[in-house]
């Protein structure tokens, strides 16, 4: 992903929300699909279908058709599970697997509170992917590492802790910088720190600087135990002890949540929603600044804003939405937030 922004350094820094803004839509070539951990595949959206027949026009090429017997048979099953009996339903001679499709999609839509269907097929079986609707993600949550390291020759202990807690996390950032994404950002900063070599103000807290200084360091650092460093730690200080007192939360917080969530359509959007946590220097720094830049330059090409939960329908399989997700994700949300603050005010 290439853009032409410069990534200034905002003058104040602020807490943990950061806006994404939201944009439309553009086709992009298709990728790996996470929720079947298969090879790419090509998928078909159902979401706006209104009039019949659904299949009007070909879901795919003739080198990549669908079975349409097979499609009909998980859409009813998919019926039974989330909807009620259709022992009822009627039909006349001259209705088709078409029609049929159709009248399934419109009551997994009504009753079933499906809000879009992918259809796969991959490893020579057919899937569905039935997404609901979960609220809108705009915010951007950021956990800064440099108060941390700040902490080594002040308070040993809760820097141990720390350090250990926010590496254990399994949010991309300073710690993982494998992803394409990352990569890209910090390639493009070390390239335009040639614009501040002259500026020794503005090249004094960048975080190409921070990244050189510490990369060997963050990598090799190894995690201690720090819940049982937390169960013997004593701090006197107002902000030590709310550090503490967060931190206790942490077994009753679902950090692998945002890896439950997907996008609409997977297939034209490069972005995950577990890529809205990250690891950065300083919530205020050039790294943090430019990655937001990217999400909400992304966010003008995709709809990167509305977050589904998905299970998987297939042969003799599928799976059950799980309606705790929602209130998972708010209470990780919120527990970021506020280790951000706290994390500020070292």
């Amino acid at each position: 992903m290439q853009t032409d922004r410069q990534f200034e350094p905002i003058k104040r820094a602020r807490n943990v929300p950061r806006p994404a803004v939201s944009g439309g839509k553009a086709i992009v070539p298709s990728k790996g699909n996470d929720t079947t951990k298969s090879t790419p595949t090509k998928g078909l959206s159902l979401s706006h279908i209104r009039v019949l027949p659904v299949l009007a026009q070909p879901i795919m090429d003739d080198e990549y058709s669908v079975d349409v017997r097979e499609l009909a048979r998980l859409m009813v099953d998919a019926v039974r599970k989330f909807t009620d009996s259709i022992d009822n339903w009627h039909f006349s001679h001259s209705d088709s697997l078409d029609d049929l499709i159709l009248r399934c999609t419109n009551r997994l839509r009504a009753r079933g509170n499906i809000d879009h269907i992918e259809i796969l097929k991959g490893d020579g079986q057919l899937r569905l992917i039935l997404k609901r609707f979960i609220g809108n993600r705009s915010t951007v949550y950021l956990i800064p590492i440099r108060p941390v390291i700040e902490l080594k020759h002040r308070n040993k202990i809760l820097y141990h802790i720390l350090l250990s807690f926010v590496k254990s996390l399994p949010f991309a950032g300073l710690f993982r910088t494998t992803e394409s994404r990352i990569d890209w950002l910090w390639e493009y900063l070390f390239e335009d720190v040639e614009n501040y070599k002259d500026n020794k103000n503005a090249m004094k807290n960048h975080s190409t600087r921070f990244y050189a200084r510490h990369k060997n360091f963050l990598e090799a650092y190894e995690i201690q135990d720090w819940k049982t460093l937390l169960d013997g730690y004593r701090p006197r200080k107002r902000i030590y002890r709310q550090i503490k007192e967060l931190l206790l939360k942490a077994e009753t917080i679902d950090f692998q949540v945002p890896f439950q969530l997907s996008l609409k359509d997977g297939y034209n959007c490069m972005f995950e929603h577990y890529e809205s946590f990250l690891v950065v220097d300083r919530t205020d720094s050039a790294f943090a600044n430019g990655y937001i830049q990217m999400l909400n330059d992304c966010s003008n090409d995709y709809d990167i804003i509305s977050a589904y939960q998905h299970i998987i329908v297939e042969k003799d399989n599928i799976e059950s939405f799980d309606k705790g997700i929602p209130q998972r994700l708010n209470r990780l949300e919120e527990f970021i937030g506020d280790l951000n603050e706290l994390l500020n005010e070292l």
